[in-house]
């Protein structure tokens, strides 16, 4: 299934292991808002975590600032470690759980 699905942060704390504690703050905390035009300094309200076949989470949620939609990619499916917890997961919810949406 070549699609984004929903996951928790329970799910993402579980991918970025010990990283999760400083790296997801970090990306947080460093968004792009486009109503607002904060450059790549915007804080990230998440609201929706998605994990894509590469092993990547989108981040959707809203600007601290402005309200405005803001996304972020948290690339995880670049680290060895953290893709293949990510896809340990995605396979989870897909073939087992079935406890997921699908980002349209």
């Amino acid at each position: 299934m070549y699609v984004s699905i929903s996951i928790g942060e329970e799910d993402l704390e579980l991918i970025m292991g010990k990283a999760y504690g400083s790296a997801y703050p970090a990306a947080l905390q460093s968004a792009h808002c486009p109503r607002c035009r904060l450059p790549d300094n915007a804080e990230l309200l998440p609201e929706r975590l998605w994990l894509n076949p590469a092993g990547d989470v989108l981040v959707q949620g809203a600007c601290r600032q402005c309200g405005g939609a803001v996304e972020k990619l948290i690339e995880t499916g670049i680290d060895p470690v953290q893709f293949d917890q990510a896809m340990a997961i995605r396979d989870y919810k897909i073939e087992i759980s079935k406890d997921y949406e699908v980002k349209v």
